[in-house]
């Protein structure tokens, strides 16, 4: 009896296993993805399987806010996308900007004025995996995608942040050392994926010694 039991209970976990639907698996199974890794261009990069990733860090450049040549003033950056597995190809990348403008609230206090992404640069990527693309931004660009943007400084009247009386800024020049702006990106693969986030961890926070797999998020960079 206890035979019959045990083989009845085997047949019937054979049966259940044998007849489960996988597309009602909650577990989506693992897909092909992207990332990019952007650095200035004019800082060296680390060296291999070095553990610095100062070139991915913040502020390794600036636009000069004094004796500023708004034409020659620019930041030069390099980006390359990466497929760990190979199997996707990057067709473009999108390179946007997002300014912040630091200012003081009406009883002191230090307060951040987020303007929002911008697109700032659509780029041709190399075609080969892991090999590096060049840009640059210049403080022309910046101000011409934000030269109308408004924010309430007061919690209540909308005044344009390049005619803020509160904080001036040079004429024709436009930056004054209360900004910084961050750079990130987005990728379109060939067969039409996009990807515009990823893992705060694994991605974005990568602490593995540097290499041709390196991945970052963004970038920053500020007035000085």
């Amino acid at each position: 009896m206890k035979k019959l039991i045990t083989y009845a209970l085997s047949f019937g976990m054979v049966a259940v296993l044998g007849c489960r639907d996988e597309s009602l698996n909650p577990v989506p199974g693992w897909e092909s993805g992207v990332h990019a890794y952007t650095a200035f261009a004019d800082v060296a990069e680390p060296a291999k399987n070095s553990s610095s990733r100062k070139n991915s860090l913040a502020y390794a450049a600036n636009f000069p806010k004094t004796g500023q040549d708004v034409d020659a003033a620019k930041v030069n950056f390099k980006i390359r996308w990466v497929s760990l597995d190979n199997v996707l190809t990057v067709s473009k990348a999108e390179v946007y900007v997002e300014m912040l403008d630091y200012y003081s609230d009406a009883d002191g206090n230090p307060k951040t004025a987020s303007l929002g992404p911008k697109l700032i640069k659509t780029i041709s990527p190399a075609a080969a995996n892991r090999q590096y693309s060049t840009f640059s931004i210049s403080p022309t660009e910046i101000y011409n995608v934000y030269k109308d943007a408004t924010f309430k400084y007061d919690k209540v009247n909308a005044v344009k942040v390049f005619a803020n009386p509160a904080n001036p800024r040079p004429t024709g020049k436009w930056f004054n050392g209360t900004e910084d702006f961050v750079i990130t990106w987005k990728l379109y693969t060939a067969d039409g994926k996009v990807f515009t986030t990823w893992n705060p961890d694994s991605v974005c926070g990568d602490t593995t010694p540097f290499s041709d797999a390196a991945a970052n998020c963004q970038l920053v960079f500020d007035v000085k």
